[in-house]
């Protein structure tokens, strides 16, 4: 179980709230709870459902729940409510259910978004994320050299609103707030359309009851449907809670209503929305109580963590084991659980966890095309300097003094960056101090290209350089290594260096490179913060509240 400080730091309320994943909230049969490490299923009444076999385990949304499986080769599926697979787990990326699909990812593919049956509906090859439909429409990424930028699909895959904008949200009542360059947020309508001015420095990521929450400098207010202020941005924080407002002023919390006039006065360490419930948890202190809304206690604070109520029941925290109260107060089901899915939790708190998807394709065929290493950027040896800066239209300036020039630094694909080095004397040193000269018939000693992979691309490098090698002309291999091949044609070497997180392609005339002399250290001054070798561990928290969206 996790310290339970860092449990209330994560379930600090956000003023981003989304809606569950089906698009509406729904009557809760099982609850997904984790003993020791594995994840199964109870009842109402705590009795066990599903056994503990899961990794993970989300929701029932119509019927389907997301899951994951434990072991050495986790992989996502789908189950129904008999703990039966719906869907085989053979995804490494998945979302839950909306609107019908669900977007998943297999190994070394792109998103796809599958029906119940599991069929295909969609493919999108380009795409670097993609989240959940909503109001039938998916948010989805594509990265350029400008970096990544946000559009919409509709359910038939069609790309209704081009990608163009710097971060997104989600559809809810025919708006989605977006972010432009600048770093403010407006909102759009389905068309792409601009509906309310870039001026946010933050934002509720949906309408409730033709409201939303937003943020100017460090203070929290309420739009309406036009942009106007209906509550004027006053709170350091503030949640969209029915027809209340959770706000946090100084640093208590309380409740005001749609005029932002205090219903219940802040006075709380901490407070969860009411939702659907006549109660809210609130701290007091060290612990955790229940009040209406006038404010009053009804269920004495006496839990180390309380969450909202679902229905008749409420997820409470004592001694860091989980169980579940009444509307009295009195356990249905005594603590005795190690965990309550991310899921279970962002339902009780508005919010949605499994909607989005990360690819993990890489275009192979893009990169062969872009890095001709027969010709790199459509040169020779022995190319000249001159020759160099004519081809890649560059002015002496951009060339350096020293021995090496720094000339491109491009994505070339999702998660794939490349650039080039060459090798050489461009100027000639000036001992006289005057200015050192551009030196034309120079020819330099090698090219350099330096692939940086990330995120899916991350430990893709030998699919890369054995792709490249089946380009070369001309050339015989000369040795084969682990992480290391070399390749001639008797006039200049190509010498392949592959790690995780990047490849070193070296185009040389000289043939005195040693594999063994070159580290993943290697290109680390060149404008780009390489990687670690070591992808981060992730251990998904006992109780945690997932804070999405901008601030």
């Amino acid at each position: 179980m996790q310290n339970i400080t860092r449990i209330l730091i994560c379930l600090i309320p956000v003023i981003n709230l989304l809606s569950s994943c089906s698009g509406g909230k729904e009557e809760i049969k099982l609850i997904p709870v984790k003993t020791d490490k594995n994840y199964q299923y109870i009842d109402l009444e705590g009795k066990i459902k599903i056994n503990p076999q899961f990794s993970y385990a989300g929701l029932f949304h119509d019927g389907i729940a997301l899951v994951k499986t434990s072991g050495e080769n986790e992989k996502y599926g789908y189950i129904t409510e008999d703990g039966k697979y719906l869907v085989n787990p053979s995804y490494i990326h998945a979302t839950c259910f909306s609107e019908g699909l669900a977007w998943v990812v297999s190994e070394n593919g792109p998103p796809v978004a599958i029906d119940k049956q599991g069929k295909t509906v969609i493919t999108l090859k380009d795409a670097n994320r993609v989240h959940a439909f909503f109001e039938g429409m998916a948010a989805f990424s594509v990265t350029d050299t400008s970096g990544e930028k946000w559009g919409f699909v509709d359910n038939t895959g069609k790309v209704v609103v081009n990608n163009q904008f710097y971060s997104v949200g989600r559809f809810s009542e025919d708006r989605c707030s977006v972010k432009n360059k600048e770093g403010k947020y407006g909102f759009i309508d389905k068309e792409g359309k601009l509906v309310i001015n870039y001026q946010f420095d933050g934002v509720e990521e949906r309408f409730i009851n033709g409201t939303a929450v937003v943020k100017l400098g460090d203070k929290c207010g309420a739009i309406d449907k036009d942009g106007k202020f209906v509550i004027n941005p006053q709170f350091k924080n503030m949640q969209n809670d029915g027809d209340l407002f959770l706000i946090k002023s100084d640093s208590k919390f309380g409740w005001c209503d749609k005029t932002g006039k205090f219903v219940i006065n802040p006075q709380f360490d901490l407070a969860f929305l009411f939702g659907d419930s006549k109660m809210a948890p609130v701290q007091s202190g060290k612990s955790f109580g229940y009040v209406d809304k006038e404010g009053k206690i009804v269920i004495n604070p006496q839990f180390d963590v309380a969450l909202p109520f679902s229905k008749n029941m409420a997820c409470v925290i004592n001694a860091k084991k989980i169980g579940f109260i009444d509307q009295e107060g009195k356990y249905i089901v005594n603590p005795q659980f190690d965990g309550l899915s991310i899921d279970y939790t962002a339902y009780l708190m508005n919010d949605v966890v499994d909607y989005e998807v990360e690819t993990d394709y890489i275009n192979i065929d893009a990169i062969t095309q872009r890095i001709n290493l027969n010709k790199p950027e459509g040169l020779n040896f022995p190319s000249t300097f001159g020759e160099i800066k004519k081809k890649l239209n560059k002015k002496e300036s951009d060339f350096s003094s020293s021995n090496e020039t720094f000339l491109l630094n491009e994505n070339i694909g999702n998660n794939v960056k490349m650039s080039l080095r060459i090798i050489g004397n461009a100027f000639s040193y000036n001992p006289y101090g005057g200015l050192d000269v551009f030196m034309y018939d120079n020819q330099p000693s090698d090219f350099i290209y330096d692939i940086y992979l990330t995120n899916c691309a991350f430990g893709k490098g030998k699919q890369i350089t054995d792709a490249l090698v089946k380009t070369l002309k001309g050339y015989n291999e000369l040795s084969v290594n682990d992480n290391s091949s070399i390749y001639s044609n008797g006039n200049s070497k190509i010498v392949f260096m592959v790690y995780s997180s990047f490849v070193t392609i070296y185009i040389s005339k000289s043939f005195d490179y040693n594999p063994d002399d070159y580290s993943e250290g290697q290109g680390e001054s060149y404008d780009y913060e390489m990687p670690s070798e070591e992808m981060p561990a992730t251990e998904e928290p006992a109780l945690e509240y997932p804070q999405s969206g901008g601030f």
